[in-house]
């Protein structure tokens, strides 16, 4: 099995704001619930996120997050470089947000892209970082699956 990547380009599309995510930023805990959510390839109810699934592209992944008012978010994650395009684009695409970043210039992998809907930041932050910690944690449960 391929060894997993030291960390993960965090960035949230929106702001274009980017961190290191190391695999000591996630508890053993949080991938325990994150795993199955990587396996939602129907629309599912999640207990305290709302209506989930995820697509995947290849190596690549997107979880898409909405509930009764609307998308609250979609996750990307890419690994390798092959399939990172595409999935820099489909976060692009989902026309929740206005977002900083540009379609056609995605960070060197591996990275995890959040896009918060627009509708978010209305919200309580402890309900947006959440999702800031919820992108991570899917980051991670990805590179898990891989290795």
């Amino acid at each position: 099995m391929p060894a997993g990547p030291a960390y993960l380009w965090q960035v949230t599309l929106n702001t274009g704001d980017g961190r290191h995510s190391l695999r000591t930023d996630v508890t053993e805990q949080a991938l325990v619930v994150a795993r199955p959510l990587l396996d939602l390839v129907a629309e599912q109810p999640v207990a305290g996120l709302g209506l989930v699934r995820s697509e995947q592209y290849g190596s690549a992944t997107i979880l898409r997050v909405r509930d009764e008012a609307g998308p609250r978010c979609a996750i990307g994650v890419a690994l390798r470089s092959r399939g990172a395009a595409q999935v820099w684009q489909a976060l692009h695409d989902e026309g929740i947000a206005a977002l900083a970043t540009v379609p056609d210039s995605p960070p060197a992998a591996p990275w995890c892209g959040l896009v918060l809907a627009d509708r978010m930041r209305d919200r309580p932050r402890p309900e947006t970082m959440e999702l800031v910690v919820l992108a991570r944690v899917i980051g991670w449960a990805v590179v898990e699956q891989a290795t």
